[in-house]
């Protein structure tokens, strides 16, 4: 019953780790398809409905944090929040995936030591 409670936290584990790196990676994209089509403000934006369902929801959790400006249905970025953004979204991503390292290591142990 232990190995089974053990699998199943690394692998809540990998599948938390994917399931982030995947969110991380379309605001990725999004980000550099924005900046190639030049859109810095708001008339230069891309309308909405140019972008697929998984860009328009990373486009409304940027817009949440404050990194992009959706104005009469088109989005922008801000430069200004862009960097701060960055330097947070790195932190959390090397904690984080320094967290799940430490708990997995853990788990690990646990399961060898019985």
């Amino acid at each position: 019953m232990r190995g089974l409670i053990s699998a199943a936290a690394l692998i809540s584990i990998a599948l938390v780790c994917l399931t982030i790196t995947r969110k991380l990676e379309r605001e990725r994209r999004l980000l550099g398809k924005l900046r190639r089509r030049g859109a810095k403000d708001a008339g230069q934006g891309i309308d909405l409905d140019e972008l697929s369902d998984d860009e328009r929801e990373a486009a409304h959790s940027l817009s949440a944090a404050g990194v992009l400006e959706i104005q009469r249905r088109r989005c922008f970025i801000r430069p200004i929040e862009l960097g701060t953004f960055r330097r947070k979204r790195l932190r959390v991503m090397v904690l984080g995936g320094f967290g799940a390292l430490l708990l997995a290591c853990l788990i690990a142990v646990l399961i060898l030591r019985r």
